[in-house]
């Protein structure tokens, strides 16, 4: 019974955190808890400037039983990642560089996603989990830069093939090639037409040619433009 009770507070803490996620304004960045498990959220990060401009970077945030108490979570890389702040072989963002303890009224997980944004907007290479990126970066940028091309690369090349760790999970984030069908949907969904929401599936698009998502700006909120 008290076993059933810890889960079903578990449920009430991360659902109230996924609403506080959506009030915030994280641009560039998907999520959403996934269907196997409420302590896995799916995410992919679309980079529009710097260094690893254009890449499409698929993560998942691993939530630790004891949450919003103990440890905090977990980020782990799903695609190829060459950067100061990524374990090379596992993936795994060192979060703890940031959040080196978790405070339970303190700490909430739009903030890791704030943070997996700013990784990429300033780099710090200051005791590194990647020792080679940290020393290509300070001491040889043109070929730290070519390796995070080739990381930038990779994950447009592996955009529609679908993670086998992802593979079963009915919320993963999953992309198709452009098609004109996606257009019309997409001009009916611009439209505001309730037509357009029938004809969705879960599938996401992007701009033929860029790897970004598509949305009007008149769409957002006054303050978000």
């Amino acid at each position: 019974m008290a076993m059933e009770k810890n889960e079903y507070a578990l449920d009430y803490v991360l659902q109230a955190e996924y609403n506080l996620l959506r009030k915030q304004f994280i641009p560039g960045i998907i999520v959403i808890p996934s269907g196997k498990s409420n302590l896995i959220w799916n995410g992919v990060h679309f980079i529009s400037q710097g260094p690893y401009e254009g890449g499409v970077f698929r993560f998942s945030i691993v939530i630790p039983n004891t949450f919003p108490d103990g440890d905090c979570p977990r980020v782990l890389f799903l695609s190829s990642m060459f950067h100061p702040q990524v374990d090379p072989k596992t993936g795994e963002l060192d979060i703890k560089r940031y959040f080196p303890v978790w405070k339970r009224n303190g700490h909430h997980l739009w903030q890791v996603l704030r943070y997996i944004r700013r990784i990429f907007q300033k780099i710090e290479i200051t005791n590194p989990t990647n020792i080679e990126a940290a020393h290509l970066y300070e001491q040889d940028p043109e070929t730290f830069l070519s390796k995070v091309s080739e990381s930038v690369s990779q994950s447009k090349d592996n955009l529609y093939t679908s993670d086998p760790s992802i593979s079963d999970d009915p919320h993963a984030i999953l992309f198709t090639p452009w098609s004109d069908k996606l257009q019309t949907v997409r001009q009916l969904l611009l439209s505001g037409k309730k037509e357009a929401f029938d004809q969705i599936h879960g599938l996401s698009w992007m701009k033929p040619g860029v790897h970004q998502i598509l949305a009007r700006e008149d769409t957002l909120p006054s303050h978000q433009n």
